[in-house]
């Protein structure tokens, strides 16, 4: 065994302290083995091999186990599973061979030797015990999470030296699973930088009022006794005096709610408590997901407070293979087609599997035959909200002109050749700064993908081929608003 286990060889007598229990469950044994995969292969186990393994654990046959999961009988017996067990006998097997009968007892022993060595040091707490509690709120599952290592190091160094950072990106491309992630793994940390770590979601929109009395109560609950302050900034300033005392990292969901509401007031007093968390000394951080930060911020953002912006993309070549092949797409040529596609999107690419599964019987060589771009119902909700009520007609008219140009084979449009056609094209006369103007806001709203030349330095833009289709299709009637415009051709 690897010395992350060697040394936690145990007596008979250290297995039967009065505060551990015999009786093992899965999940205790999950935690386990995902702590020693992580710290030996840099990776969490997937989806699928959890469901290998969770069969093997209650003795189901490999018949049973593939009807009640996505994946094909074929995929987890004869392709998944040899791959499981020699990654676990590398891992958990102490010189052994781990294979289905024998998982059981072997997980069983594992997690009894390592829940033994941390409960005899009065200095540590078991990680079984250790890996929810100290979470408040409601995490998202990340069970099967993909990738992502370098983006939870650099968080990892960002939240010792922000007070804030934005997790901004596309609809679907994993800004929540990335925040939970970090929760989690903060969690088991053996020397804790928080006191308290706070998962909230906020795409319900609350009252501010609202939310701070949640906060507060996230972080220390009230005694029955104290009441909290009537007025509202009194109300935050409870709450900082909290965030002042307690190093504690918060985060809010859906971030970008907060600011969607029509009452004005309510976004004033957002503005005013967000101000104060950013400006007001404490030893705290918050981190916000949302697609974009509302206007609201571009001022706090310019006077240099203590914010940061961190994009996401998608996921990286490997991670995404990973995710394919966990759900039985193996074709190395065809899922770095879909991934080059969908742009390594988690949710884009979990979608066309299940149509895949549904439509075309798991077959990715049936569905290339009559290969077409899907758009999950999450990112038309979000093109449908950006086309109808956010973008400008220049805005708009920028991404037809790019649309209609990359549907003839043209991979991308060089800024020069967009300010010297667009107005001919388009039969408009936008100036060259209210063109500059609306490519900033587009690559803000991740609408956009711009790349630079190595050598010439020369800026270039294209669409993702999700974002094409729709432009070209419009399916709702929001893109052309004008009846100036030009007709729209027919994506396939």
């Amino acid at each position: 065994m690897n010395s992350s286990l060697s040394s936690v060889i145990t007596t008979e007598q250290e297995l039967s302290e009065p505060n551990f229990s015999p009786t093992v469950t899965f999940e205790e044994a999950l935690v386990i083995v995902n702590n020693l995969l992580f710290a030996q292969k840099d990776r969490y186990l997937s989806e699928a091999e959890i469901t290998v393994m969770r069969g093997a654990w209650d003795n189901r046959d490999f018949v049973e186990i593939a009807e009640n999961s996505p994946h094909t009988l074929n995929y987890l017996q004869r392709r998944l599973a040899p791959q499981l067990w020699h990654l676990l006998s590398e891992v958990i097997g102490d010189g052994e061979q781990v294979f289905k009968r024998k998982l059981r007892p072997i997980l069983e022993q594992v997690t009894k030797k390592y829940y033994a060595q941390h409960t005899s040091n009065a200095e540590q707490t078991s990680p079984i015990k250790n890996f929810v509690p100290i979470i408040r709120g409601q995490l998202p599952d990340v069970s099967s999470f993909y990738g992502r290592i370098q983006e939870l190091s650099q968080l990892k160094e960002l939240i010792i030296k922000q007070r804030c950072i934005s997790l901004i990106g596309a609809p679907g491309i994993g800004k929540s699973s990335l925040a939970a992630k970090l929760l989690t793994e903060l969690n088991v940390e053996p020397k804790p930088i928080f006191d308290c770590l706070i998962w909230k979601s906020v795409t319900h929109a609350p009252r501010v009022q609202d939310l701070v009395t949640e906060l507060i109560e996230l972080i220390q609950p009230l005694e029955p006794s104290l009441d909290l302050p009537e007025y509202t900034q009194a109300m935050v300033t409870a709450l900082i005096k909290q965030l002042q005392s307690r190093r504690c990292l918060i985060v809010l969901d859906g971030f970008e709610a907060l600011f969607r509401a029509s009452n004005l007031e309510q976004r004033l007093e957002y503005r005013i408590f967000f101000r104060r968390l950013l400006e007001e000394q404490h030893q705290s951080c918050l981190v916000l997901t949302c697609r974009n930060l509302p206007d609201e911020f571009n001022l706090l953002i310019r006077t240099k407070s203590p914010i940061n912006c961190f994009k996401i993309q998608g996921l990286d070549a490997d991670a995404a293979m990973q995710l394919l092949a966990a759900q039985g797409l193996t074709d190395e040529e065809k899922c770095r087609d879909l991934i080059n596609t969908y742009r390594g999107n988690p949710l884009e690419l979990e979608t066309i599997i299940e149509r895949i599964h549904h439509f075309f019987a798991g077959s990715a060589e049936v569905f290339f035959k009559y290969k077409t771009t899907f758009i999950s119902n999450e990112f038309q909700a979000m093109l449908d909200e950006v086309f109808g009520e956010v973008l400008s007609l220049v805005q708009r008219q920028i991404m037809i002109y790019i649309a209609e140009e990359i549907a003839s084979d043209v991979k991308s449009i060089s800024f020069t050749k967009l300010l010297s056609e667009i107005n001919h094209k388009q039969r408009t006369s936008i100036s060259t700064s209210e063109i500059v103007k609306a490519l900033e806001k587009l690559e803000t709203l991740s609408l956009i993908e711009s790349v630079k030349d190595p050598v010439t330095k020369e800026i270039s833009f294209t669409l993702q081929p999700v974002i094409k289709k729709y432009i070209l299709t419009d399916p709702q009637g929001l893109v052309c608003v004008s009846h100036a415009l030009p007709n729209l051709a027919v994506a396939s």
